[in-house]
């Protein structure tokens, strides 16, 4: 599992052909608010303006904080509105919402989004308490599968948050 944040700006290496394609940039999502793939942001050499293109998860070999590795060139398409991805998912209008424990205590703010690198299916939400906070106790996930009631202003978590 990783957070949407952190695969944001790491470098697209292509494996086949030994180069940087691009950096990832914003996450695509399905009808189900699975991800199926990033935009990459990449220069073009000539203009310096930046063209937008995308990669499906199927085609991506490893990702994590630091990098995202593709086979080959190939693996970097031309995107386009037509191709039934979109760059926002339902998800997303829970992002700083309070998250509150089934006896109703506070214990924080949705500040990401969890999913699986494997599926792109989300996985469930990293809180945040504030920035000392997080520094001294890091940050709580909560997943979707131990059990979320969605409100209008808040979330209940039924269970307890892993670290």
């Amino acid at each position: 599992m990783i957070r949407i944040q952190e695969c944001k700006g790491v470098p697209v290496v292509c494996l086949k052909d030994e180069g940087r394609l691009g950096f990832v940039s914003t996450p695509l999502y399905n009808e189900q608010n699975s991800i199926k793939g990033f935009l990459i942001e990449s220069e073009n050499g000539f203009t310096g303006k930046f063209r937008k293109k995308y990669i499906l998860l199927d085609d991506v070999l490893k990702l994590n904080d630091s990098v995202c590795v593709v086979y080959s060139k190939d693996s970097v398409k031309k995107y386009s509105k037509s191709k039934n991805l979109k760059t926002e998912c339902d998800l997303e209008e829970f992002m700083g919402r309070d998250v509150l424990s089934a006896n109703g205590e506070n214990i924080g703010v949705v500040h990401d989004i969890v999913f699986d690198v494997e599926t792109g299916a989300a996985e469930g939400f990293e809180l945040s308490k504030g920035f000392m906070n997080d520094m001294l106790e890091g940050r709580k996930v909560i997943f979707m599968r131990d059990g979320v009631e969605f409100a209008e202003e808040y979330i209940i978590a039924r269970s307890e948050c892993d670290e």
